[in-house]
């Protein structure tokens, strides 16, 4: 009797173990995201989105997948906020070009001129603390992953600009009506185009430069076409976003929310990151293609100066009359950037 018991459980036990081995592993469903972004393929804003859409991957043990169309291949950089609202991305990399929604953000390039990216970027996140129902109102129809100040606005050209007697004549690039500003008053004359149009327009020769990022030289490979560099900032950039689509977010089950949520320590720390080294390699990619940074004497620099400060004031003017705190915001941001130069 005992040995009939122990077969029974030994035939138990080898049913039991042949039926779990027969019956496949669950495995959680990977869930696919469609990421956007404005930079060409190889640029470092291209690698670090990549090595982010790859840790997202690794942390999600391949549950979340973020495929990535590059270079303005599934939507292009002014209709990326759109874009992403619309489901036309789940994701989308890029600055936010259109002024719809975006009054007070949109003039960032021309409010929050700090001398570097880490700078800028605490004065950022301060402007949030300061100012939260503002800040939020302008981004509230997506998720913001991350917003990040990148580098100074520059004005690049063909010939060497040593004052603003050589800026007479000169047709200069211009993104915004600021900037238009900026040029006018020191003497050029602005012509409104996209960058990409800028390229076509260096190519054809119907502008003399242009204004924009340090990093739009090499990442365009703008030598032999840029011939000099004014080494003044006009500005920071509008902070570049990583934003996502409200309901694909929603969507999400929360460990994966949570996935994306924390993933952003590593991003915002390495977007500072890059973006501070890759001043060093614009320097270095001028250097070797015979492009010149102009450093205006003293009395020259602040002639230069007052003009951009002018429009800076303005810009905050024109806010007050709309109903935005507009000079306080530029009082704030000055005292801040004041405070940490002091540190």
């Amino acid at each position: 009797m005992k040995i009939s018991k122990i077969c029974f459980l030994i035939l138990t036990v080898f049913f039991l173990a042949a039926f779990f081995q027969q019956t496949p592993t669950v495995q959680a469903k990977t869930i696919e995201l469609r990421l956007a972004h404005m930079f060409p393929v190889g640029t470092p804003s291209d690698k670090h989105i990549k090595e982010w859409a790859d840790k997202v991957a690794e942390e999600s043990k391949g549950e979340l997948k973020i495929r990535i169309f590059p270079s303005n291949t599934l939507i292009s950089a002014p209709e990326m906020y759109d874009g992403v609202v619309k489901g036309a991305a789940d994701l989308g990399f890029a600055w936010r070009y259109k002024p719809t929604n975006y009054t007070v953000g949109v003039l960032f390039p021309f409010l929050l001129t700090a001398p570097d990216t880490v700078t800028a970027g605490k004065v950022y996140d301060d402007i949030w603390e300061k100012f939260p129902e503002m800040m939020a109102k302008e981004w509230e129809d997506v998720k913001t992953l991350y917003l990040e100040p990148t580098m100074p606005v520059y004005l690049f050209s063909r010939k060497p600009l040593h004052s603003m007697e050589d800026m007479k004549g000169q047709q200069i690039r211009v993104p915004s009506k600021e900037l238009a500003d900026m040029v006018k008053g020191l003497g050029g004359t602005p012509a409104f185009m996209s960058t990409a149009d800028f390229i076509v327009g260096l190519d054809k020769g119907t502008v003399d430069g242009g204004t924009g990022l340090f990093a739009i030289i090499p990442d365009f490979k703008l030598g032999g076409k840029i011939k000099y560099v004014v080494n003044i900032s006009l500005g920071n950039s509008t902070p570049l976003m990583l934003i996502m689509n409200k309901k694909s977010f929603s969507n999400l089950p929360p460990n994966l929310q949570n996935v994306l949520e924390k993933s952003m320590e590593w991003a915002r720390a390495d977007s500072k990151k890059y973006w501070s080294s890759f001043y060093d390699d614009c320097v270095d990619y001028s250097k070797k293609n015979n492009i010149e940074l102009i450093n205006l004497p003293a009395a020259e620099k602040k002639k230069w100066l007052d003009v951009i400060n002018g429009v800076r004031k303005q810009a905050g003017l024109d806010l007050d009359k709309q109903g935005y705190p507009g000079t306080e915001l530029i009082k704030f941001i000055d005292e801040r950037i004041e405070y940490y130069g002091k540190q």
